[in-house]
This record gives C-alpha cells, sequence and structure tokens, in this order.
C-alpha cells in the first residue's frame, strides 16, 4: 500500500496545482471553514507543513493555549500573501515530513483531504478523490475524539456506510447513513454542506451533531 506520506504529497500537489488554476476571485472567495477564505484555507496547510515543534509552542504560548483561536487567526495571516507565494509553498511542502505537536502523519492526511473538499466544494469545482486516501482518512476519523474533530462522536449510535466503496462503521442495526465516503467523510468532520449528499434515517442526527 501507498505510504500515507506518499499520499500527502499527492494531495498537496493537487492542491497546489488547483491554486494555480483559481482566479483571483476565487482566492478570495469564502471557503466552507467559518471565516476562512480559501486562501486562508491553503494558508493554513502551507503554514502546517512548514511548522516546527519551537514555533507551535511558541504560537500556543502567544494565543494562551487556545487552539482554535490560534489555528483560525494563523490561517488567516498565512494567507495574507501573494497567491503565487501560496501556490509555491504549497509545492514546496511536498516532500517535507513534519506534523504539529501530537499529530501523526495520518491525521495530516486527513486535514489535507478534507480541507482541499473545502475549497474544491465552495468553488462548485468537483473533482474525484483517491479512494485509498479517504478510506484511510474515514478510518482515521472515525475514532478521532478531539475537539477540533470529534468524528467518533458524531458517528456514535449511527451506521455509517459508503455507496462507492468498500467502507462502513457502526452497528447495522443502527440508523443508517448512505453516501459517497468523500461526503461521508465531509459530514464527519462536520461540513453540513455534504449532508445535501446523504441518505438515511440517521441524517437528522449526523445534522444536529455538525
Amino acid at each position: 500500500m501507498t505510504d500515507v506520506w506518499e499520499m500527502i504529497d499527492d494531495e498537496r500537489t493537487q492542491l497546489a496545482d488547483l491554486g494555480a488554476s483559481l482566479t483571483p476571485e476565487q482566492w478570495d472567495a469564502p471557503s466552507l471553514c467559518d471565516a476562512w477564505r480559501v486562501r486562508d484555507v491553503m494558508g493554513h496547510l502551507v503554514g502546517g507543513a512548514e511548522l516546527t515543534m519551537g514555533q507551535a509552542v511558541g504560537a500556543l504560548l502567544r494565543y494562551r493555549f487556545r487552539l482554535n483561536t490560534m489555528l483560525q487567526e494563523e490561517a488567516i495571516k498565512a494567507g495574507s500573501v501573494s497567491d503565487s507565494e501560496l501556490v509555491s509553498g504549497m509545492r514546496a511542502a511536498v516532500g517535507l515530513r513534519r506534523t504539529p505537536p501530537g499529530v501523526k502523519a495520518v491525521g495530516t492526511l486527513v486535514d489535507t483531504v478534507v480541507h482541499r473538499q473545502d475549497i474544491r466544494r465552495a468553488l462548485g469545482l468537483p473533482a474525484p478523490l483517491a479512494q485509498d486516501h479517504v478510506r484511510i482518512a474515514l478510518d482515521e476519523l472515525k475514532d478521532t475524539g478531539a475537539s477540533i474533530l470529534p468524528g467518533k462522536k458524531r458517528v456514535a449510535g449511527l451506521h455509517l456506510y459508503a455507496t462507492d466503496m468498500d467502507w462502513s462503521v457502526g452497528d447495522a442495526a443502527a440508523p443508517d447513513v448512505s453516501g459517497t465516503g468523500e461526503a461521508l467523510l465531509m459530514a464527519m468532520a462536520g461540513r453540513s454542506a455534504a449532508l445535501a449528499d446523504l441518505a438515511g434515517l440517521g441524517v437528522d442526527t449526523l445534522r444536529a451533531r455538525t
């Protein structure tokens, strides 16, 4: 199976290519992330790839350990550079092997895949995702209890299953939620825009948890 870091490199390459194709208006358009434009999402991903342990600790101290505030404001700061700098920064991230403190490589893959869709869905630019990337991201998110991406809490008591790949989670007797792996992933990540692409008796419950 392809190494997780190789998957991340592929996602970053596709993000760089996507960025190179965007118009100035698209760069400044809202993404699916609250308060973030497309450029801020890209800035967040570039900044995360370059982040050292010392920089991470320093930032947390400056923001008094308010992680969500730090992520939001640092992304906006990182997104304030030129479009070309964001693209070149994303290309330079290919091959880097850093993760924020406490985050494993698979967590970086989840972040990258979800944020790529935060951009593409918001701009109406659908593109196929590699199913192995989606499957690994789904498997990771279903067990994640972090406050930022509480996937485990969102799927509790539900039966989710993908219609385009062999993937499911939960008791088959529980209220079901079905859809593509990408739509399930985005809903598990709290993106309400993906709910319209899902079906089943458990969708309303999932909606209340996004």
